[in-house]
């Protein structure tokens, strides 16, 4: 990053610390951690802030739990401190999915500014992620990505700047270009566009005080065991589950669409699917005879990778760009095309698609 004449910068609000602090919930895949670097050096870099920068995450591969800190000071102060935000002035959600889930907006002041990646309106991701104060921003970062052929992360930048209120988009456009000039110099343009339209389009809506919901009182968790009561080792009290686990946060705007009529039923797809995605059933093969028959990807635990489109011998899965009419069904699987449904919908009847004339979701296969 091109580090100029630093430019004097206050920050809207601190904590009793005098720290302004960002939090970044996401998924393995949506770049969360690279936003949060380029944040945290274009404030101390270009704007003449301290700050500091660090992600907690599990095993680096899509769909893991994804946390990306960002702590900034006046320079005058140290930032003396590595632990996680707890109580962000700024949280940024990078799939609007994660917002039901225990924790994501978890420590919101009551003047916190929260930046969603949705399709959805102001008033719908309010009323999901249960928002009734602060200022809310809404971008369809998915989208633009999906336009600009990039990833979501430099479309949650701009939106996230514009929202910040005191972040200079200039030095944000500065760091985002070395970021990607010396490795990938092809992608600097379209990540810059890609951000500007996230600047640009984002959607902020600031709440009067009048909200239905209001943010929960602030309190830090407590470990329930110790070393005084802690189980014997080796004993797995709370077994985890993956049945309501989702995946699909981490896809990246497209995904596999199945073709039962073409499909052979030879199984190379779940043999090379890495979460094991594909629902078969006992019935009937093409001469009649009991086999195992393949009914289609279950969206839920897909995570977009496309290894079964390009294993597939007969062309019975192929890569679709997701569309606005997908929603959450009732037991969580996504909605899909017809030929591709594992679920129904609440009302037991398929999706329904109505692709605009000129809209950008079209197949891409």
């Amino acid at each position: 990053m091109k580090v100029t004449e630093k430019q004097q910068v206050t920050l809207p609000r601190t904590n009793e610390l005098g720290f302004y602090e960002m939090r970044l919930e996401a998924v393995g895949g949506l770049g969360a951690n690279l936003a949060g670097q380029v944040l945290a050096q274009s404030l101390v870099l270009g704007q003449g802030l301290n700050g500091a920068h660090f992600s907690s995450y599990g095993s680096e591969k899509k769909g893991s739990p994804v946390k990306s800190f960002v702590r900034v000071c006046a320079p005058d102060k140290e930032v003396r401190s590595s632990s996680p935000v707890e109580r962000p002035h700024l949280l940024g959600v990078f799939h609007h999915c994660l917002l039901p889930v225990e924790g994501t907006t978890a420590g919101l002041y009551p003047d916190s500014v929260i930046v969603v990646n949705s399709p959805d309106s102001v008033e719908e991701v309010a009323d999901r992620g249960r928002i009734g104060s602060g200022t809310l921003a809404v971008v369809d970062a998915l989208l633009i990505s999906v336009q600009e052929n990039t990833r979501i992360n430099t479309a949650m930048l701009g939106a996230i700047v514009r929202a910040s209120g005191f972040i200079d988009p200039q030095v944000v456009r500065e760091g985002i270009d070395a970021s990607f000039r010396e490795k990938y110099p092809k992608l600097v343009e379209p990540n810059l566009k890609t951000f500007d339209r996230g600047y640009n389009e984002v959607k902020i809506w600031t709440f009067t005080g009048s909200g239905s919901f209001k943010p929960k009182p602030f309190q830090r968790y407590v470990p329930q065991l110790g070393y005084a009561n802690a189980p014997m080792g080796g004993i797995i009290t709370n077994p985890g589950n993956t049945a309501h686990k989702d995946l699909s946060a981490s896809r990246q705007g497209i995904f596999p669409i199945y073709h039962r009529h073409l499909c052979i039923d030879c199984g190379l797809c779940t043999q090379t699917c890495p979460d094991y995605v594909f629902v078969w059933e006992k019935g009937l093969d093409k001469n009649g005879k009991p086999a195992m028959v393949m009914k289609g990807p279950n969206y839920q635990y897909c995570k977009g990778c496309l290894k079964c489109v390009e294993i597939c011998p007969v062309a019975a899965l192929t890569m679709e760009c997701e569309r606005p009419e997908f929603r959450f069904t009732g037991d969580v699987q996504l909605w899909g095309p017809p030929d591709a449904l594992v679920t129904m919908s609440r009302n037991n009847e398929p999706a329904k698609w109505g692709q605009e004339e000129g809209y950008y979701w079209r197949r891409v296969s």
